[in-house]
């Protein structure tokens, strides 16, 4: 009889542990400063019951605690709770979280991520595995102080755009900045897409002072990108280099920026019919997009 308690609360235990199943993923492992970080978060129900996440008045239901490379806990970070997410017995939700938003690392170093799903009715929280991830930074590669127009927020003041090639552990891509020319204060950054190096970027600014970038994306496709002075990513579409007829960018005299040759490409139309022409295959789709 002695043995029978202890054994009970071990039986009670390893039933709270099986409410939630709770994993977390990130895309890579290294991440510029200031970039957005998207997380997928998992929720498998272990309850035998329907479960019922978040809710009007229902409070936050997930939550993520960061923590640097101390395994000091920094700002927390509560999701939003208003939407009502019901999740069957046995089944599984995810849910694709800027966790960012909440708060964003901007001191190069290594930082871990956990995420917490509140279970309601026992008062308890289930706890992802811990995901390590690394804060890192990159020289720019080219770099233009302007004004910013009236009509966008902080109309008057004067900022600089850069633009950064970033190399990860298996994958190079191109990145805009967006810094207070004053304080030197980084202000956005953010990803513009996949960059192959065999042709050198196309850099300049147009008489909007919006930045543009043409650049070689993958194999006879290139990207063109355009970032207002408020530091958004205001358009990005695709040329494909048809029979040596590469793309390129020009500015005329007036400050207009134009692109010519190769032929307009969007990834995500479906493939053509086989009797149109030209076809175009999957493998076409530059990758990450």
């Amino acid at each position: 009889m002695r043995y029978l308690t202890p054994l009970l609360f071990l039986f009670c235990a390893l039933t709270v542990q099986a409410q939630y199943e709770v994993s977390l993923t990130l895309p890579r492992t290294n991440f510029l400063a200031l970039e957005a970080i998207p997380a997928t978060v998992t929720v498998t129900n272990r309850t035998g019951a329907e479960a019922v996440l978040g809710g009007p008045g229902r409070g936050s239901w997930l939550s993520f605690e960061m923590t640097d490379k101390t395994g000091l806990p920094l700002a927390p970070m509560d999701v939003s709770g208003d939407e009502l997410i019901q999740i069957p017995a046995g089944g599984t939700i995810q849910q694709k979280i800027m966790v960012t938003d909440a708060f964003a690392p901007t001191e190069i170093g290594n930082y871990g991520l956990k995420a917490r799903v509140a279970h309601v009715a026992s008062g308890q929280y289930y706890t992802s595995a811990r995901v390590r991830f690394n804060i890192t930074d990159s020289k720019p590669m080219w770099e233009q102080a302007y004004g910013v127009p009236e009509g966008f927020k902080g109309a008057g003041s004067v900022r600089r755009y850069a633009v950064l090639l970033f190399t990860d552990l298996s994958s190079t891509s191109l990145y805009a900045r967006v810094i207070d020319d004053k304080s030197n204060l980084r202000l956005h950054t953010f990803r513009l897409g996949p960059v192959s190096m065999a042709h050198d970027p196309q850099i300049t600014m147009d008489r909007e002072n919006q930045l543009q970038v043409l650049f070689l994306a993958q194999p006879g496709i290139y990207a063109h990108c355009v970032v207002t002075p408020d530091g958004k990513l205001k358009k990005r579409s695709y040329y494909r280099d048809v029979e040596g007829n590469r793309p390129s960018m020009s500015l005329d005299s007036n400050g207009n920026v134009a692109v010519a040759g190769g032929v307009f490409f969007d990834p995500s139309a479906p493939p053509p019919s086989e009797t149109s022409k030209p076809s175009r295959n999957v493998s076409d789709r530059p990758p990450g997009l």
